[in-house]
């Protein structure tokens, strides 16, 4: 969540008029509407700022990844990209076609929204016309729909085929202090990564688990094949990464060049950078 704008008011000044922009997508990661008409909005918001400024309005901005069925529901969501100003869509009408980059990630032809700005369709929006959209919501000429929410067809199209396509990875770990290992003063690189990765992936909608000996013992009893290979090789095997009931690697941790091809996912899912490294203690030595 980032703000854009949010003026500091006396006790005998007006409170600022408070706006909440709101962006709703499925993938920025390859999907090339999704991450176009995310640029678009930060520049219109750009562009905004001053006459924000001027009208006294405080801006957040939410950037939101529908990740899940039940969290489509729970948004409201009704096609991607959506962006909404104090709940209401900039989009007077629902116009989608193909998704090809979405197709991709769930195996199957999905269709995305499309923006009409002066009579034409633009799957990448210009910066003007998301500028339009927000002012016409501010300024009254959008109202919210009051219709029954359903899921639509084509999203659960795209959950259901995501999650078949989408392999799930297991990592069994030796003793940690907890259950990510990113704590204390000084912090191990490698775990830290993982915990990114892992954090990135979830985001994501991918399923990366992980396990260690001091929190999840019986974890490494109900996997037969880790089960097996702690008995012959000894707890000095783990890190061990097991996906599709095999395990692919033992003795380290997966590389990122690893996690995108056992997972068969964009590189995109895992580059984000973390915003800190403080760990989960804060700085402080917890453990």
């Amino acid at each position: 969540m980032a703000e854009i704008w949010c003026p500091t008011v006396n006790k005998d000044e007006t409170p600022a008029k408070v706006i909440a922009v709101d962006f709703l997508y499925l993938d920025l990661s390859i999907c090339g509407r999704c991450i176009a008409t995310g640029d678009s909005l930060d520049e219109a918001l750009r562009i905004l700022a001053p006459i924000f400024k001027t009208l006294n309005y405080s801006v957040t901005v939410n950037k939101i990844n529908i990740t899940t069925e039940e969290e489509a529901e729970r948004r409201h969501f009704i096609s991607s990209p959506t962006i909404r100003v104090n709940g209401v869509d900039i989009s007077s009408e629902l116009v989608e076609n193909e998704c090809e980059n979405c197709g991709d990630l769930c195996g199957d032809s999905v269709d995305c929204r499309v923006f009409i700005f002066d009579g034409k369709e633009y799957s990448q929006p210009p910066t003007a016309a998301i500028m339009d959209g927000i002012l016409r919501v501010l300024y009254g000429n959008m109202a919210k729909s009051e219709e029954a929410y359903i899921l639509p067809e084509n999203l659960k199209k795209y959950f259901v085929g995501r999650d078949l396509i989408m392999k799930k990875m297991f990592i069994y770990e030796p003793a940690l202090c907890c259950e990510t290992g990113v704590c204390g003063v000084s912090v191990d690189t490698e775990l830290l990564r993982i915990s990114t990765v892992a954090n990135n992936l979830k985001k994501n909608g991918v399923t990366l688990q992980r396990y260690n000996l001091n929190n999840s013992p019986q974890e490494f009893v109900n996997n037969a094949e880790i089960n097996k290979l702690i008995n012959s090789e000894g707890v000095d095997a783990l890190p061990a990464t097991y996906v599709d009931g095999e395990i692919v690697k033992t003795k380290a941790y997966p590389t990122n060049a690893e996690i995108v091809m056992w997972l068969n996912i964009p590189t995109g899912f895992i580059t984000e950078k973390p915003k800190d490294s403080a760990g989960c203690c804060s700085g402080g030595s917890c453990c």
